[in-house]
């Protein structure tokens, strides 16, 4: 799932956010790992007035049971927003865009986890579609991205993807606090076409969420195997 992403290319998020005729935050930082629970900004829309504010990553679902703990989750599934209780008012009412220029998701090899890096093929920045939770008792405002079925990129990766918004106008139409209807709601979590987007594998110290260095996203190429005594040994 994608818990985890980029901000890292800031005239890349002016020249998006542009669009909506907004201004990006003063002071963003690059960011070339995003985790969960990290503040990172987001566009809300209220009574029809569109504005970024810094939400955390991931929201923070209360136990079920006394002897459960709060569940902290970084995505929200498209086929089920409008029929899981978790999510459903949001989905109506406090739709978001998450600005990014890329995510990771990972790769199971046995007991491996080999990440790779998405992004978009033109280097553009795009939006997540998201949905937001205001601030409560035990928890500040915070955000989820919502997700959907792979495209062929994506599939041999991973079962889902984070829906990406393609233009300006999807974007649009996502933002916003009145309903949508089931189909249209459908129509805008479509997965992203594969030949728009473009992968690399990345380091594995990508495996530490707290790892955050532009090392983050350069193409990364597994060292060769050690030989052994028995290379080159004809039977």
């Amino acid at each position: 799932m994608c818990t985890r992403y980029t901000l890292q290319n800031l005239e890349a998020l002016r020249a998006l956010l542009a669009e909506l005729g907004l201004a990006a935050p003063a002071g963003q930082p690059r960011r070339f790992n995003l985790p969960l629970t990290t503040r990172a900004p987001v566009v809300t829309r209220r009574k029809g007035v569109s504005a970024v504010e810094s939400f955390a990553f991931g929201a923070t679902l209360p136990p079920r049971t006394p002897t459960e703990r709060p569940t902290l989750i970084g995505n929200a599934r498209s086929e089920t927003l409008l029929a899981k209780a978790t999510f459903k008012e949001a989905a109506q009412h406090r739709r978001c865009l998450v600005p990014a220029d890329g995510f990771f998701e990972w790769e199971r090899a046995g007991a491996a986890r080999l990440p790779h890096y998405f992004f978009r093929r033109d280097r553009r920045a795009f939006f997540f579609a998201g949905l937001w939770r205001p601030e409560n008792e035990v928890a500040p405002a915070s955000f989820v991205i919502v997700t959907t079925a792979p495209n062929s990129l994506l599939a041999p990766i991973h079962d889902r993807m984070p829906v990406i918004l393609p233009s300006a106008q999807e974007a649009d139409a996502w933002l916003g606090d009145g309903p949508l209807s089931p189909a249209r709601l459908a129509a805008l979590c479509a997965p992203l076409e594969a030949t728009a987007m473009a992968s690399h594998r990345v380091t594995p110290r990508m495996n530490n969420a707290r790892f955050e260095d532009p090392a983050c996203i350069e193409p990364w190429t597994p060292p060769p195997a050690e030989p052994t005594l028995f290379d080159g040994v004809e039977n």
